[in-house]
């Protein structure tokens, strides 16, 4: 739907292109309608109304950009919006974003302008209460993970795995990259933009902390990560990648010593990895050999209400990797080693035998590598 204005009031033109869909929505589309724009003649601040409604009755996202060229383009630096924008969004008539024009994009009057709104109704923020206290991490007799405890102060932790729907919310507000598809150890070609509930995946390390630090400046959050050089700063109130250790104690759910996020049981039909067979196989994406990720909704949660903590998609982690690190890491809040070459990742895959899908299992890559069996989840 296009909407397009003109008063004699308003010096820019601009018109509304809203965008839902399928891709963009959980369950029900979204609908927003009523739309009304006007610019204030003597602060120029523009004001977007809109009513917006969801069937299920779910908060939304709402977001918008703006184009100077008639739509071809969203170059214009906008960012300076308040009112019902972002997170949280609810059913209602009256909602009114403000943007601050002058403020983002001084001297470029003009009569080309538009505005695209994108609304969804996924929970891109929604994390789980992870209690802290101390556990037992790693396994005995293990080499690069010997047994030894540590105690993580409470945390927040995305029940599922980012979904390729929010990823691309992600992208096509910022214009970062879409996943690399095809080619070796890639995902089939339209995976990211047909598989909206399943997991992302073909990100590297530098595209997840990218997403997070995004997540958290929607969040009205202080982001972690100076994205130049990839430093983290605990200090900040932003989403993040989990470390190694929130990693394996959110697995464990109060599971102590247990092999996986459930117990001792066979994981043949409580995980996705390469042994799975049970009643989900005709959901799996294929990979090849009809083997892939499922939805991260699927399967059993585990004692802290997390999904696919084992299996499905390896998972980011915060830490460098380094063999010995357990031999000399702190008690407490462990962040990893201050340097190193690669990058931990946790809970193995669709492709990964029941070994690498242990609790206290440890991978890592490159943290420039994006394959089809990584992916990430979030935590603050």
């Amino acid at each position: 739907m296009k909407y397009i204005f003109r008063t004699p009031l308003i010096f820019i033109f601009i018109s509304i292109v809203i965008f839902s869909s399928d891709l963009l929505a959980q369950g029900r589309v979204p609908i927003i309608d009523t739309v009304f724009v006007k610019q204030n003649p003597d602060t120029k601040m523009v004001e977007i109304n809109y009513s917006i409604f969801d069937l299920d009755q779910d908060t939304m996202v709402v977001l918008l950009r703006v184009s100077a060229d008639g739509g071809q383009t969203f170059r214009v630096p906008a960012q300076s919006f308040s009112g019902d924008y972002g997170l949280g969004i609810v059913s209602g008539d009256n909602h009114k974003i403000y943007w601050d024009a002058m403020a983002d994009y001084p001297e470029h009057l003009g009569e080309n302008y538009v505005v695209k709104l994108w609304v969804s109704d996924d929970k891109i923020d929604l994390t789980n209460l992870i209690p802290g206290g101390i556990f037992n991490m790693g396994m005995s007799g293990g080499v690069d993970n010997a047994l030894h405890s540590v105690e993580t102060d409470t945390f927040w932790l995305s029940p599922r795995e980012v979904t390729n729907e929010e990823y691309r919310l992600f992208c096509d507000i910022t214009d970062h990259p879409y996943p690399t598809e095809g080619g070796t150890n890639q995902a089939p070609v339209g995976y990211f933009l047909n598989y909206p509930q399943y997991p992302v995946v073909g990100v590297s390390w530098w595209d997840a902390i990218a997403y997070c630090n995004w997540l958290s400046e929607l969040a009205g959050l202080d982001p972690c990560y100076d994205l130049t050089n990839g430093d983290y700063d605990s200090s900040k109130t932003g989403f993040h990648l989990p470390t190694e250790a929130q990693r394996e104690k959110a697995a464990r759910g109060d599971l102590d010593q247990m092999s996986y996020p459930w117990g001792n049981d066979s994981p043949i039909s409580r995980a996705n990895y390469n042994g799975y067979s049970g009643y989900l196989e005709p959901l799996m994406a294929d990979f090849g050999s009809g083997r892939g990720p499922l939805p991260v909704d699927s399967l059993t949660v585990n004692g802290y209400f997390l999904k696919n903590m084992a299996g499905n998609v390896w998972e980011w982690c915060n830490d460098w990797y380094n063999r010995n690190y357990y031999d000399s890491s702190p008690p407490s809040n462990p962040l990893g080693p201050e340097t190193g070459t690669e990058k931990v990742v946790r809970g193995g895959a669709w492709n990964s035998s029941d070994i690498y899908i242990q609790c206290a299992f440890r991978e890592r890559f490159a943290p420039e590598v994006k394959r089809f069996d990584i992916g990430f989840r979030v935590a603050r």
